[in-house]
């Protein structure tokens, strides 16, 4: 049996902003990490005084907020699709991989383009108890999914290339639209 595997990664498209805002937060978390060690200095030599244990915890806080908040400026979603298994990761900042998602492509109710009218029909459904929106780049080639796992009915909203959808097909062959 022949094996089909396929892996693609999802990235911004405009990212200047984000960019701009991970420069930002870098230079903050930089400043603000050197005024709590100042601080932290300051109380280990003594000096202890509510205003300065204040004014440390707040510059702790502020860097570690800047350092989040700059992670969260590059991130990528992995689609690894292997003999019918979807699976879905977070790249965050190229360093670290997070799995958020595994699901058998026959699992699957429908795929289909979110402009088919079934998607806004489905985003109101009740019986759908999760919601994964696993996209960068909102726009027409987004492609919404229903499926029931352990369970449960879910939808996801992601943006599989033309080559993903030729393979969700093969394994699925009557669920899955394409445009």
């Amino acid at each position: 049996m022949m094996d089909y595997f396929h892996e693609e990664s999802v990235t911004k498209i405009n990212a200047g902003l984000n960019s701009l805002i991970y420069v930002i937060c870098y230079i903050g978390m930089v400043i603000f990490a050197l005024f709590a060690v100042q601080g932290l200095m300051t109380i280990l030599n003594g000096v202890i005084s509510i205003p300065s244990i204040v004014i440390t915890l707040i510059c702790g806080a502020l860097a570690y907020g800047c350092f989040v908040l700059k992670n969260n400026q590059r991130i990528e979603y992995d689609y690894t699709f292997t003999n019918g298994i979807l699976d879905i990761a977070k790249i965050i900042n190229n360093s670290r991989r997070k799995k958020l998602l595994s699901v058998d492509i026959r699992e699957f109710e429908v795929i289909a383009p979110i402009s088919d009218e079934g998607f806004k029909r489905m985003l109101n459904h009740k019986g759908i108890q999760n919601r994964y929106n696993y996209f960068l780049n909102p726009g027409p080639r987004l492609y919404y999914g229903v499926f029931t796992h352990d369970g449960v009915k879910s939808m996801l909203v992601f943006e599989p290339s033309d080559k993903m959808l030729e393979l969700f097909k093969i394994f699925n062959p009557r669920n899955v639209k394409t445009k």
